[in-house]
């Protein structure tokens, strides 16, 4: 399924098979999730949009069965895996810093710059892979690439949540009610903020703290519960009035993680905050290879649950683009590419 123009629907079309190489396996596509950035893809509002060949199939959040590999044998036939989706030039300061997920000059951004998940099959290089642990099924796993994995990194590594610390999250959308969740299993004090009631509903189900971003009265009542404000806020909405609440909630001293974004906001903070106050504003991008596998432990062992809103078949993409779109999906929309319900 790929789209020939901005915001025009989705249409079935025809790819070549695609030619396993060296050092890559081939990949039936079981499952993709769907993620805002493949809306903002779909509708043209990504930094390379004016440069992206179409038509272009979208998705990102890819998982897949191993059919075969070169060499053989690298990974076991039928293996279940999912798709790191930025494959870096290895070449860049960045990548020979280890910081991969920044690479200057990507080889492929599969379903951003180049086709993605909406696909039966894909080549990848093995070390794109993640091996998916026993008990997690490619509906779930799918999403644990982006939705839990950029969702780690901006708790974990980039805002250095411990346990104890003071967290808000604001905005509980596919990132936003995973990081709320590992806030709180690596042990912070953790409050999720949104304006969907489903989506503080949802938090609660999962026995999270969470309230509504626009309630009148929920930034006194956190102020005097978590006196001082909070170590950490991270900011999984990306938009001017999220950054406004985020400066408001964190504490002298504390840390604004921003993982959401779009091209057109503007994030400040005032000199006395920034400098007298010492509050640190952080960018988050995507996940390391290491801190993904490490997410998915958390998947593995139960201790985060991946929120799931809706399964639907490849032929009804536009519908999850629509609901993504008009803010109805909690969690992830999953593609199901290969009718694995009926496997």
């Amino acid at each position: 399924m790929a789209f020939n123009g901005y915001g025009l629907a989705l249409e079935a079309i025809q790819l070549p098979e695609p030619s396993l190489g060296a050092g890559c396996a081939l990949l039936q596509i079981l499952t993709c999730g769907v993620c805002f950035s493949d809306v903002k893809t779909w509708t043209g509002s990504m930094p390379f949009s004016d440069a992206l060949p179409l038509p272009h199939v979208p998705g990102h959040e890819i998982c897949a069965r191993v059919l075969a590999t070169d060499p053989p044998g690298a990974l076991e036939s039928g293996a279940l895996v999912v798709v790191y989706h930025l494959w870096p030039c290895r070449l860049c300061d960045r990548c020979r810093a280890g910081e991969e997920n920044l690479c200057r000059t990507p080889r492929r951004w599969v379903g951003f710059t180049h086709h993605g998940g909406f696909q039966e099959r894909i080549v990848v290089p093995l070390d794109r892979l993640v091996m998916v642990p026993a008990g997690i099924g490619p509906v779930e796993a799918a999403p644990m690439t982006c939705a839990l994995g950029t969702a780690y990194r901006a708790v974990v590594t980039r805002g250095a949540v411990r346990a104890g610390a003071r967290v808000a999250i604001i905005g509980l959308g596919g990132v936003g009610i995973h990081a709320l969740q590992i806030a709180h299993a690596v042990g912070g004090q953790a409050v999720g903020l949104d304006l969907s009631d489903r989506a503080i509903e949802t938090a609660k189900r999962l026995g999270l703290d969470a309230a509504r971003a626009d309630d009148p009265d929920v930034e006194t009542a956190l102020s005097q519960r978590f006196d001082g404000g909070f170590d950490v806020v991270v900011d999984a909405v990306g938009g001017e009035q999220s950054m406004h609440q985020a400066n408001r909630l964190v504490r002298a001293g504390g840390r604004i993680v921003v993982v959401g974004y779009s091209v057109n906001s503007i994030f400040t903070l005032s000199p006395p905050r920034f400098v007298l106050e010492e509050v640190e504003l952080v960018g988050s991008r995507y996940v390391r290879m290491d801190e993904l596998e490490r997410a998915i432990r958390l998947v593995a062992d139960r201790r985060v649950v991946m929120v799931i809103d809706s399964v639907k078949p490849l032929e009804l993409a536009n519908d999850a683009f629509r609901a993504l779109e008009a803010g109805e999906v909690v969690g992830r929309v999953v593609i199901d590419v290969a009718n694995t319900s009926k496997l």
